[in-house]
């Protein structure tokens, strides 16, 4: 599948690139394809790993608005847990649908690497994407 990185923000798109970026707003030209991003990273850190790979948790019934068919994607940066110092944080984790991207939530030194997301689109599977500042993109994905 074909990777495209946003300039601008960092936000990926998967397939082809976006008229807009939907997090920037940047146009087209502002997206190089880069398909290899996710093994880069891995490559460059393999001891990395047990810290980058989000851990998703699906919970079928939202805790925040129940009833109403919305599912929580709870994500944990790492088996053990990333470290959020001002040298070393996760910037910002995406969720997408389907590879459709959904929305993106930004961490910052001083908060847990971590975040939840409540759906009420449905679909097949989750992906999660976050980037780290010094070891760059990781990825997991989850059954809905």
């Amino acid at each position: 599948m074909s990777i495209f990185i946003c300039r601008v923000c960092g936000h990926i798109e998967f397939g082809v690139a976006p008229e807009r970026c939907p997090v920037c707003g940047a146009s087209k030209k502002s997206f190089d394809q880069k398909d290899s991003i996710f093994i880069e990273s891995e490559e460059k850190s393999k001891e990395a790993a047990v810290k980058h790979i989000p851990a998703i948790t699906v919970n079928k019934e939202c805790g925040l608005i129940p009833g109403q068919g919305c599912v929580d994607v709870i994500v944990r940066i790492g088996e053990t847990l990333h470290p959020m110092e001002a040298a070393h944080f996760i910037q910002w984790i995406d969720c997408y649908v389907d590879d459709h991207y959904v929305s993106r939530v930004y961490l910052t030194p001083g908060v847990y690497a971590a975040g939840c997301f409540h759906l009420k689109t449905t679909g097949s599977k989750v992906r999660i994407v976050e980037n780290c500042n010094i070891h760059g993109y990781w990825q997991a994905e989850a059954n809905l």
